[in-house]
């Protein structure tokens, strides 16, 4: 906005009035009655902005709290909850789906761990395990490996990088021995490691000391072997240490011994999830409240706002499920100032008596959703392209560049006038100067002539 103090006085004598303050002041009074009440509605659209925004926070909570009595929920729902306790280290368990596990005991016998096959060769010096090998071929499970010009980590290389079935490394043993070590990729017997060609004999790998007369090798560290174990006495045994049982359950050994699995349906969850929507949708009531009929809000839309309480207050006085069943059946009401009430006494007893149709009630079925899927549906539209939120804000922006549109060219329209009213000053002030001078003039001729006389 433009400054006309600085412009001073337009003339002298009557005509110093027309001066710079005066059309500061002018143009002020006119700014104040014309622009600052759109600056105003700028600021308070900054305000409603940050409200709006704030509510949105609110309604998110609230579909966070609804969730578990969501349908479609990723994972389980308030009525899918599961306690698991064990008893017994030997084995360890894991489910994708916990919420399809099925209630009961799995009995777990682990009599035999499932472990690699595991070779070594004969001991090297240092110096020998640094020297380049000879010609030969090592054979692993068919796979062969020529020797030719290869140190024993080179070779143990050349293994890592291109054998199916076996991985290698030189482990120091001793002071001054050092070992080519292969070891199979996976455990059990069906992935034990067959080693030949004229490099296994070089390296020791047939050799036949067996010193402590258990029947095999030295050199053959340890034997492949499968997990043997029963679940619920079903036997297993398989080259892995982990089993799935149930499609779901996932049982892995970890030593040999018993192991149980007790698992029991978990209703502990649902009152307070209850309750904790219930305070979310309170507080997002209060804000509403507070909104639609504080003098001091800045929110416009004022209708929309109520609505969201509204429709969700509506929700709760219908009836879903198979069984068409009522929430206020279970404990839910009002206060008289709209606030929504859980009675936990009345909720705890109807799951008690008939769980089923609670979880009914919340959570139904695809094609007879229960209320939480609905209202979880119905805070999502509020988020949705084109949904309320998308729509107010896009309204907010529009009528921000409508404000500050009118703005400029209000400004841009006391600039003009004032800019024309500050010439015409000049030029009047010029005029009454002028005037002034010739009037002075005229005066002493007629005072001269008065004292001629």
């Amino acid at each position: 906005m433009s400054d006309y103090s600085s412009l001073g006085s337009f003339a002298t004598g009557s005509a110093a009035s027309l001066n710079g303050d005066l059309i500061q002041k002018l143009y002020d009074a006119e700014a104040k009655s014309r622009v600052e009440p759109l600056e105003k509605s700028l600021e308070l659209w900054n305000t409603e902005k940050e409200k709006i925004a704030e509510i949105n926070t609110k309604v998110n909570e609230l579909i966070t709290a609804v969730k578990p009595f969501d349908l479609f929920v990723n994972g389980n729902n308030a009525f899918e909850q599961i306690s698991a306790t064990t008893t017994g280290s030997s084995a360890v368990f894991d489910a994708a789906d916990v919420g399809a596990l099925k209630e009961g005991t799995y009995q777990v016998n682990i009599s035999q761990l499932a472990q690699k096959d595991v070779w070594q060769s004969n001991a090297q010096t240092l110096a020998a395990s640094q020297t380049v090998m000879v010609a030969e071929t090592l054979t692993i499970n068919g796979e062969d490996f020529n020797t030719d010009g290869l140190t024993l980590q080179e070779l143990a290389e050349q293994i890592n990088l291109y054998s199916s079935y076996a991985s290698a490394s030189v482990e120091q043993t001793g002071d001054d021995a050092y070992r080519l070590v292969l070891k199979s990729s996976e455990p059990g017997t069906a992935n034990a490691l067959t080693i030949g060609g004229l490099a296994a004999t070089t390296l020791g790998f047939d050799d036949a000391t067996d010193t402590d007369l258990d029947g095999v090798p030295d050199n053959h560290a340890l034997v492949a072997q499968n997990m043997k174990a029963t679940v619920d006495g079903v036997p297993y045994d398989v080259s892995s240490n982990s089993v799935q049982v149930d499609g779901n359950l996932k049982i892995t050994a970890t030593e040999v011994g018993t192991s149980t699995l007790s698992i029991t349906n978990d209703d502990s969850s649902i009152v307070p999830a209850v309750q904790e929507m219930a305070t979310k949708y309170n507080e997002l009531l209060a804000l509403i409240t507070e909104e639609i009929y504080s003098e001091e809000s800045s929110v416009q839309d004022k209708s929309s706002l109520k609505s969201i309480v509204n429709d969700i207050k509506n929700m709760m006085f219908q009836e879903y499920g198979l069984n068409d069943s009522s929430l206020l059946n279970i404990g839910f009401s009002f206060d008289k100032t709209g606030l929504l009430e859980i009675d936990t006494t009345v909720l705890g007893k109807a799951l008690t008596d008939d769980p089923d149709s609670v979880k009914d009630l919340f959570i139904g079925v695809a094609e007879d959703k229960g209320f939480g899927t609905m209202l979880k549906e119905s805070l999502d539209d509020l988020n949705s392209y084109n949904g309320l939120f998308d729509t107010y804000s896009t309204n907010m922006d529009s009528r921000k560049t409508k404000l500050e549109e009118d703005k400029e060219q209000a400004v841009k329209n006391l600039d003009t006038k004032y800019d024309t009213m500050a010439a015409q000053f000049a030029a009047y002030g010029s005029i009454i100067s002028q005037m002034e001078a010739s009037f002075g003039g005229l005066k002493m001729m007629i005072e001269q002539s008065a004292s001629g006389n």
